[in-house]
C-alpha cells in the first residue's frame, strides 16, 4: 500500500470522477484509474463504483477513507517535525474550543504563538464537546480546550484538567418566581441549553441524575453562543453560564435585563480541560502553544476572564 494510492481514493472521493482527481493530483486518468485498481487487488476489495457519471465509493471505501484521512494527517505531521528540527518556525495548529476556553489567556497564546512561529498556520474552531471528541479521534483537530461536568470518560484522547468553575443560572427578567430555588422547584421550569440534555456530562444531567431526577421535561437547545445569550435575556427559561460571564451577567442583571437564580443545593462545578489524541504524538507547534497557555493560566485569574473583555469591566465576579 503505497501513499499515492491513498492519495488517489481521497481525491477521487473529494472530485466524484477519476478525470476531475486526475486534474487535481496533476496525473493523468489512467494513471489515477491504475493506482486504484493496485489498490482493489492488494485488498481483495472494490473500492469504486464506476459508470458514465463518474466514479463513486464503495461502502468499505468510505470507512477505509476515514483511516487514509489520519494516516495522511500524520504525515503531514512528520513532515512538520522535520521542519521545525531544520529550525523552520511554521507549523500549523488546529485548535477546537467550547465558548468558555476563549479566555484572556488563550488569545495571549496564540498571539504569542504567531509571533514566535510567523509561518504557522493557525485555525481556531469554537466547536461543542461532543463534536471535539469526534475531532480528536479522527485527526481533524490537534489539541482541544472544553468544559465539562465530571471527568471525561472517553478514552479516544488525553486529557488535563486546568481548572474548575463555578456555574450561574440565569432566567429572563419578566419570571416572577423566587430568585433561590431547590433542586426539585428548577426542575419544573423550561431549561435553554447550550449542550444536549442527553449528553450525560451535561449540567442537566449531572444535576438532575445527581439527585435522582429525570431530565427536565421542557428543554431548548441552542448551540449558537450570541443567540444564546440573546434568548437567555428574552426567555423565561433557565439557561447555564459558567462564572466566567459573571460581568457581563452582573451588569445586565442590574440593568433590569435578567434575573440571577441560585440553587439551595450546591450545583456541580465545571471543569476547564485540555485534550489531545496522545501526548506522545503532539508536534512541537502543538507542545508550543500549551506551554504558553500553561504559564499564562498560572499567572492567576485574570487570564481566565472572557477574551475581548476590558479589564475596568470585569468587577469582581470573574474567576
Amino acid at each position: 500500500m503505497k501513499l499515492r494510492q491513498l492519495e488517489a481514493l481521497r481525491a477521487v472521493a473529494e472530485a466524484g470522477s477519476l478525470h476531475e482527481a486526475g486534474r487535481r493530483l496533476f496525473l493523468t486518468q489512467p494513471a489515477i484509474s491504475r493506482s486504484i485498481r493496485e489498490l482493489e487487488v492488494e485488498l481483495g476489495m472494490q473500492l469504486l463504483t464506476r459508470s458514465a457519471n463518474g466514479a463513486t465509493l464503495t461502502p468499505f471505501a468510505h470507512h477505509m477513507l476515514k483511516r487514509v484521512l489520519v494516516v495522511q494527517r500524520e504525515v503531514g505531521r512528520i513532515v512538520e517535525d522535520a521542519q521545525t528540527a531544520r529550525g523552520e518556525l511554521g507549523g500549523q495548529l488546529t485548535l477546537a474550543v467550547t465558548p468558555p476556553a476563549s479566555t484572556r489567556a488563550l488569545a495571549d497564546s496564540l498571539i504569542e504563538l504567531t509571533v514566535a512561529r510567523p509561518a504557522v498556520k493557525l485555525q481556531v474552531i469554537e466547536w461543542r464537546g461532543e463534536n471535539i471528541a469526534d475531532g480528536l479521534r479522527n485527526g481533524t483537530i490537534d489539541v482541544a480546550i472544553f468544559t465539562q461536568y465530571g471527568e471525561p470518560k472517553n478514552a479516544a484522547f488525553e486529557w488535563q484538567r486546568l481548572y474548575e468553575l463555578d456555574v450561574q443560572l440565569t432566567i429572563a427578567a419578566s419570571y416572577q418566581g423566587s430568585d433561590r430555588l431547590s433542586v426539585e422547584q428548577i426542575h419544573t421550569l423550561p431549561w435553554l441549553l447550550l449542550d444536549s440534555p442527553d449528553d450525560e456530562s451535561s449540567f442537566v444531567a449531572t444535576l438532575f441524575g445527581e439527585y435522582g431526577l429525570p431530565l427536565p421535561a421542557r428543554t431548548m437547545r441552542c448551540s449558537a453562543m450570541n443567540l444564546y445569550l440573546d434568548l437567555a435575556m428574552q426567555m423565561e427559561a433557565v439557561s447555564v453560564f459558567t462564572s466566567l460571564a459573571m460581568p457581563l451577567l452582573s451588569q445586565r442583571a442590574a440593568a433590569g435585563e435578567i434575573r440571577l437564580l441560585s440553587l439551595v443545593e450546591p450545583p456541580p462545578r465545571v471543569g476547564m480541560y485540555l485534550a489531545y489524541a496522545s501526548e506522545a504524538l503532539l508536534t512541537a507547534t502543538a507542545r508550543d502553544f500549551i506551554g504558553r497557555l500553561r504559564g499564562k493560566l498560572e499567572d492567576g485569574v485574570e487570564g481566565r476572564l472572557p477574551a475581548g473583555m476590558r479589564y475596568s469591566d470585569t468587577g469582581k465576579g470573574g474567576r
